[in-house]
């Protein structure tokens, strides 16, 4: 397939599309990537993830600027030094070698809002991790469960060592008395995938939120409006790419979005059957052998 458009941008879902079940990006697809940008295409990642949460072997990607994150709640020019401007958001950031991103798009949840969804998270067991400005906020027993192997066993993000990323804070209860006003992103992993499934149901019942899962035993929640194809889209406008010169590649529930607002869709084939619909070219390849680099391949990137 060879787009009429010629493709100029380029935004990759990172867990179950980019990194593969270890959280490592292949040599071909990082080649792949590599030669993409060499011709003019603009790589970025878009993520459910904070800015925190980057990966750093994704921050060093050649060619590697802009980041879309928080599933669409925060759009970041990363400027020359990426992975600096990961490190900036690490709760031992004063002790690392940090580069201020400069911050494109932000949208927080309304306050009286977010504290409601907090309420409803509240009724459950697991880990709930709260993003705010590019950090990820966990109470000391979120961060037992979110290493526990449950977890690991559907979160490539589990697999990233805990290396100063978290800040890991000693009362979620008493951080939202006094930030409810700055949360870009929910995000909890559930006990069960029977658990979170009915307690989707009652997140998509909530009105004035955008619900979406990364995995099945999982629920995000952002603000209504928020998702990664906004997001993507806006950046496109400010760097005068129409949507037509667009490409998204993704993989799950939270690349729903992007998919149907990119100009073309590009899905894994280890894809959820219905997010598998929405491509304009499926990957013949899951994220564990080289996916993403057959479809730069395809597409002649």
């Amino acid at each position: 397939m060879s787009p009429s458009t010629p493709i100029r941008l380029v935004a990759l879902d990172l867990d179950g599309t980019l990194l593969d079940s270890q959280s490592h990006i292949s040599p071909r697809t990082r080649q792949a990537i590599a030669d993409a940008v060499g011709r003019g295409v603009i790589v970025l990642p878009c993520t459910g993830r904070p800015l925190a949460s980057l990966p750093p072997l994704v921050a060093q990607l050649p060619g590697i600027r802009y980041a879309i994150t928080s599933n669409g709640a925060a759009v970041w020019d990363m400027g020359t030094d990426p992975l600096g401007a990961v490190y900036s958001r690490y709760a031992d950031a004063a002790q690392r070698p940090t580069h201020e991103p400069v911050l494109l798009e932000r949208h927080y949840l309304p306050p009286e809002t977010a504290r409601e969804v907090f309420a409803l998270y509240r009724e459950y067991h697991g880990p709930l991790s709260i993003f705010s400005d590019g950090h990820s906020y966990l109470d000391g027993t979120g961060m037992t469960l979110f290493q526990d192997r449950h977890i690991q066993r559907h979160s490539t993000e589990a697999r990233q060592p805990d290396d100063g990323r978290t800040h890991v804070v000693r009362d979620l209860d008493e951080w939202m008395s006094r930030h409810a006003h700055e949360v870009e992103k929910f995000c909890m992993f559930f006990d069960s995938i029977e658990i979170a499934q009915a307690a989707l149901v009652r997140f998509r019942a909530f009105p004035g939120i955008e619900v979406v899962q990364g995995a099945p035993d999982n629920v995000e929640v952002t603000a209504a409006g928020v998702d990664k194809g906004t997001a993507l889209l806006a950046l496109a406008d400010r760097l005068g790419i129409p949507r037509e010169a667009t490409l998204a590649i993704g993989d799950s529930d939270n690349d729903r979005a992007m998919l149907a607002r990119a100009g073309v869709a590009a899905v894994m084939a280890n894809a959820l059957p219905e997010i598998r619909a929405l491509g304009d070219i499926v990957s013949t390849r899951d994220n564990d052998h080289d996916g993403v680099a057959e479809l730069f391949e395809r597409l002649g990137l």
